[in-house]
């Protein structure tokens, strides 16, 4: 029960003035303080038990939070403790949030560039201090008199994670519209988990929903583990594919696939926003990124009521995929009832706990099964091409089918009792070249896709592992070919067929890489250097990067030539810090970095 604090009520040099409102975190107050002409706000955390272990562990975490310093992260003034329940005062900002901004609709590119820059700079500097937010949404982005945002909240959701939850076993708190795949199965939580809301953020701003729009709580943790959202362009037809490419590579499942700064990852989308790509360009990358996935069967979760497994607003109302929930196994707990309700009414509260722990079972089983994989003999073939394709983590004699895009060309299977796949898919002739994609489907929902690259006939390619080359003879003779032995019966000699070309083998495609002019640089005046880049993407944009301490200190953008190269100047200013840094130079399709040094002189 929230602790109620009367105007007047003195907390330290703060006097409480008024009744704010109420956050997922507790009650908010206006106070002032006299001296200073300073108005602050007061959080009352009252999901924090009141124990010792639990205050000792808010006041290390509270001076953690308290030491941040950053235009872009609320000023925390002071904390303490009022009749043994833990509060914060923090700096008031009287605009609205971010979410009362994207509540008008879809942000142009510039303003949300411009917020998500301030907003990735603040999440930068935190990350630097090892200071993780774990719940960036709009609803905590307050916004300035100058539309600055600021982020706010920042570290709460660690101080009520293992406190008032701590008997809860399996427990992750966050919100789900904007939480990252490994805070909803309860793994370590670390900066990239901030990335991924960030990139979900960005997500909403440019198509006016979140990624996974229209779905309720359980499914909506589920999507997050098990499935990739809709591109951005499926929402917003005027953003390209390298938009696309940008933001579904901060939304990857797999932490380490994620952009390595929140700057670098705004980085890259300003210059996808930039980037005028050709139609022909379009065309090609486009076959990647097609026929977004049909919205998951609905699963029945509608329970009146989630009283021992989320932790509600406090107005009782059920819980929206933008607010702040506590989702958990918990143990069964006793419901009293009073003695003048009827047995009628205490079968009905039975019922409904049991409902509430079964929907639970449910949304447990369905997080916690491994992520179906897919996986082909070959990425690089010819049309006509037969390739042998496995997939894993497909629920058992499950009826599907793969689907080769741009054109949809299917290929029906079914799985065995491991729920394992093997199905052999010839590349159609017609297909055309380019980059296509091979999804895994069933129930009107795919679950997993790969790429494979289709090349001209008689392009030099390198062979992949488990290629089977097309095979149907050519009818005309080989001019070369020499006659057989054995004339027939007409007896003129027959011309031996000519084999299918077999493309010769070629050096495989080198990966990424950069070279530096300098690898030297210092703490007080920092340094510059000439950054080459090798094969990568001709014509994508790439981001240069500084960083050091997970903290972005330089960036520099250019071009790929058609030669897949470039070479741009990146100048890093002084106040280093003395050891390793690291240098990476990114376009949308993949990095490659190389570390420097940073000495004293």
């Amino acid at each position: 029960m929230a602790l109620s604090i009367a105007p007047g009520t003195k907390l330290g040099q703060y006097e409480v003035q008024d009744f704010i409102g109420q956050g997922a975190m507790g009650l908010v107050y206006r106070a002032y303080h006299v001296q200073l002409e300073r108005t602050g706000a007061v959080k009352v955390l009252q999901g924090i038990a009141p124990d010792p272990v639990t205050t000792s562990r808010f006041r290390h975490e509270a001076q953690a939070i308290a030491q941040m310093r950053h235009p872009n992260i609320l000023n925390v003034y002071d904390f303490g403790e009022h009749e043994g329940m833990p509060y914060m005062i923090v700096e008031y900002v009287p605009g609205g949030s971010l979410a009362n901004r994207l509540g008008q609709g879809p942000l142009d590119p510039g303003a949300a560039l411009r917020y998500l820059r301030g907003i990735g700079a603040g999440l930068d500097y935190a990350h630097g201090l090892g200071i993780v937010h774990r719940d960036v949404k709009p609803a905590n982005i307050l916004l300035e008199k100058d539309d600055t945002p600021v982020l706010a909240d920042f570290g709460l959701v660690k101080l009520m994670q293992g406190t008032s939850l701590r008997s809860m076993t399996g427990v992750t708190t966050g919100t789900p519209a904007y939480m990252a795949p490994e805070q909803v199965t309860g793994k370590d939580v670390g900066p990239a988990a901030d990335r991924y809301s960030l990139a979900s953020i960005a997500y909403e701003m440019l198509t006016g929903v979140i990624p996974f729009d229209g779905e309720g709580l359980i499914e909506l943790l589920y999507a997050q583990v098990h499935r990739d959202s809709p591109l951005p362009s499926s929402r917003n037809a005027s953003l390209s594919p390298a938009v696309d490419a940008v933001i579904m590579r901060g939304l990857a499942k797999d932490p380490a696939a994620r952009w390595v700064t929140c700057i670098a990852f705004v980085d890259a989308l300003a210059a996808a926003l930039a980037t005028k790509v050709e139609p022909a360009m379009a065309q090609t990358m486009g076959r990647t990124m097609v026929l977004a996935p049909v919205a998951a069967p609905t699963i029945a979760l509608a329970p009146p009521a989630l009283p021992a497994t989320a932790a509600l607003p406090a107005n009782g109302h059920k819980p929206s995929p933008s607010t702040t929930v506590a989702v958990a196994f918990p143990m069964a707990t006793t419901q009293p009832v009073a003695k003048r309700e009827s047995r009628k009414r205490l079968i009905a509260v039975v019922a409904g706990d049991v409902l509430a722990l079964l929907l639970l079972g449910v949304a447990g089983y369905l997080v916690a099964q491994p992520r179906p994989t897919l996986a082909l003999s070959a990425y690089t073939v010819y049309p006509g091409d037969t390739i042998f394709a496995t997939a894993s983590h497909v629920p058992a004699n499950q009826a599907g089918e793969l689907q080769l895009l741009s054109a949809v060309h299917l290929y029906p299977f079914r799985s065995d009792a491991n729920g394992d796949v093997t199905a052999n898919l010839t590349v159609p002739r017609d297909i055309g070249a380019g980059v296509h994609t091979v999804k895994l489907c069933w129930a009107s929902q795919c679950h997993s896709s790969v790429t494979v690259h289709v090349v001209e006939p008689g392009t030099s390619v390198s062979p992949t592992p488990g290629t089977i080359p097309s095979t149907t003879p050519d009818a005309s003779p080989s001019p070369t070919a020499a006659p057989t032995s054995n004339p027939t019966p007409g007896g003129g000699p027959t011309p031996a067929p000519r084999p299918s070309p077999i493309p010769s083998p070629s050096p495989a495609p080198l990966p990424r890489s950069i070279s530096l002019s300098s690898t030297h640089f210092t703490v007080l005046s920092g340094g510059s250097t000439t950054v080459s880049g090798s094969h990568f993407r001709p014509g994508s944009a790439v981001t240069i990067t500084f960083v050091q301490n997970s903290a972005t200190k330089a960036t520099a953008t250019t071009v790929v030539s058609a030669s897949g190269s470039y070479a741009q100047l990146l100048t890093v200013p002084g106040l280093l810090a003395l050891g390793p840094a690291t240098i990476s130079a990114c376009d949308p399709f993949g990095c490659a970095s190389q570390a420097v040094t940073v000495t004293a002189v």
